[in-house]
This record gives C-alpha cells, sequence and structure tokens, in this order.
C-alpha cells in the first residue's frame, strides 16, 4: 500500500512510541522516531516481557537516534546530526519524568550519589554501577527491574517503597517500607533518613515517576500521558491514538473523567469508538451511566455512540 503524503514524527523510541508508529504505518503512513539516546527502549530495555517486540518493532520502522527535539521560535523541531526538522504532525512518547527531591519533601544535604531513574539506567546500559550501596526509591515494575540489575553489580540494594505494592519483589533484594525525609553526606551521600530510623548507602535512585509532555501543542502517548507500569495499557494506548490520528474527520467528544481513574485519549473522532480505562487494583466504573468491571489494572470500554460527549466515573473500588 502506497503511504500517505502526511508523515508523523513520534518523538521518543519506547515501547509506546515504538508501537504507535507500528500501528500507524500499519494504516499507510510515513512515520519517522527520533529518540535523543543512542538506543531504544527507554525504561523497558530491561523488561524481559517487552524486549523482544521492542527489537522486532525498531526494524521495521525509521528510528533517528541521538536526535533531540526542542522548541525553536515557536515550533517544535528534531535536532540531529542531519540538520533542524520542523515537526508538522507530531506524537509526544518522552516517557516519565522523574520526581526531584523537592517534590518529594527531600531535604538536607545535595551530595553526589543521587541519580533520577534514567541517569543510572543509562549508566547500566554503559556496563557501569551508580554505586557501591544504592537504595531505590520506588517501589514498581521498573524499579524492581532496575534494582534486579544493579544487584549484579553492586554490594547490597534496596528498595525504599513510600507506599503500598504488589509488585513481587526479588528475594535477594530487601525491601524498607518508608519515605524518604533527609539526606546527609557532605560530597558524597552516606546516609538516608527515613520516618522510621536511617539507612547507610552511597547512592539514591529516585524512581518515583510524574507523566510528563514537554511539547503541550502535540498529543502524548504512553508515559507521557499515563501513569501505569503495565505494557499491556501501554499497547493498548497506542493503538487507541493510532485510531484517532488516522481519522479524516477530525471532530472530537470530550471525555470527563471522575475519581482516581486514567482514561485514555481524552477526545474521541468517529473512528474510535473505545476507551482505555486505568484503574490498578480493579473495581467497577461508570461510562454515561452504564457499569464496566476493571478485574485487572485496565480494561477497554466499549464508548457509547449516541452520547456528544462522555462521563467516566469511579462506581466502586476493589481492594488490590
Amino acid at each position: 500500500m502506497k503511504s500517505r503524503e502526511i508523515e508523523f514524527h513520534i518523538v521518543g523510541a519506547g515501547l509506546s512510541g515504538l508501537s504507535l508508529a507500528r500501528e500507524l504505518i500499519d494504516r499507510g503512513f510515513n512515520v519517522r522516531v527520533s529518540e535523543m539516546r543512542d538506543r531504544v527502549g527507554g525504561i523497558s530495555v530491561l523488561d524481559s516481557e517487552v524486549v523482544g517486540l521492542i527489537e522486532e518493532i525498531s526494524l521495521e520502522v525509521n528510528v533517528s537516534l541521538q536526535a533531540t527535539a526542542v522548541k525553536l521560535g515557536g515550533s517544535t523541531v528534531i535536532v540531529s546530526s542531519s540538520g533542524v526538522e520542523t515537526i508538522d504532525r507530531g506524537v509526544v512518547a518522552v516517557g516519565f519524568r522523574t520526581a526531584t527531591p523537592i517534590e518529594l519533601g527531600i531535604v538536607g544535604d545535595r551530595p553526589a550519589g543521587v541519580y533520577p531513574f534514567h541517569a543510572a539506567l543509562d549508566l547500566i546500559m554503559s556496563g557501569l554501577s551508580p554505586g557501591r550501596t544504592i537504595a531505590v526509591y520506588g517501589a514498581h515494575r521498573y524499579s524492581v527491574l532496575l534494582a534486579e540489575k544493579l544487584s549484579e553489580y553492586s554490594r547490597r540494594v534496596y528498595i525504599i517503597d513510600p507506599g503500598s505494592t504488589t509488585e513481587i519483589i526479588p528475594k535477594n533484594i530487601e525491601v524498607i517500607r518508608s519515605k524518604v525525609r533527609v539526606l546527609k553526606g557532605p560530597h558524597r551521600l552516606s546516609e538516608i533518613k527515613l520516618d522510621k530510623g536511617s539507612l547507610e548507602a552511597d547512592t539514591l535512585i529516585i524512581s518515583i515517576f510524574k507523566p510528563w509532555n514537554p511539547f503541550p501543542e502535540l498529543p502524548p502517548v504512553g508515559h507521557a500521558a499515563l501513569e501505569t507500569y503495565n505494557p499491556g495499557a501501554l499497547l493498548e494506548a497506542s493503538r487507541l491514538l493510532a485510531v484517532n490520528l488516522s481519522c479524516e474527520e477530525q471532530t472530537y467528544r470530550r471525555v470527563k473523567v471522575e475519581g482516581e481513574i486514567q482514561v485514555f485519549p481524552k477526545t474521541l473522532t468517529p473512528c474510535l469508538r473505545e476507551l482505555l480505562v486505568i484503574k490498578p487494583g480493579g473495581g467497577r466504573i461508570e461510562v454515561n451511566g452504564r457499569v464496566y468491571s476493571i478485574s485487572g489494572d485496565y480494561t477497554i470500554v466499549r464508548a457509547p455512540e449516541n452520547s456528544r460527549d462522555l462521563r467516566v466515573r469511579v462506581f466502586e473500588v476493589w481492594s488490590s
């Protein structure tokens, strides 16, 4: 099939960016994916469940590595060794950003040895260890994978869990259920003060994430839009957005969300008749008066066709 003349630029070559590229290519579009790093995969590069899929898709799509998206003169452009290219129609798939110590209420010294997740991951992918005794702050799929990999390099690895989690933690990694409060160390980190007690460590890796779209004029997908650690939900989000983007009739129905749930996308074209609803631990939700059950962390809901806008709310919460 001959590709349409419209070209999509996808910023970010992680699981979401690559899977969206494949979905758009399957619909006849010419797609380019730009990645600021020298590798594809994003934070999923350690995830054995999807790394094979990432490698497979990366061979099928046009990926420009070490290509950075920036704002220039009011436009979003891609800067690479090939020059500067303006994004006319794009999608943001840059993934999470890591919460800062200030956002997390962490005070004290500002020593060396405190890393955001992505910086620590880059070191590991280069065959380096960020430290010897390491605390990973945050307990979820990606932090567990990172901690497991770090245990191959380091003397001791801890996971500090600031809340409840249902993740399966590897047996060789100790989990401390607490919050980080104060960092100590005149030069290199030496002590982490917690809600109760303290921990001696020379490295802290902050692995608490927030969705992030640095280019709000472009639609986001994946971790740029959603706080989820389920690869299946990310793949579904890419599929749904591809349907929206490829629809020739660009009129929209808007989605109003009530309660502690995430819904994607927030607008629907006439071509899209499904919604991704994320509710970790499961529960029941109501969409325009009709109740649906979520047995896992997410579900796909058929959107009612006889209403202008959609209202999605929590109907019942199940304990995780």
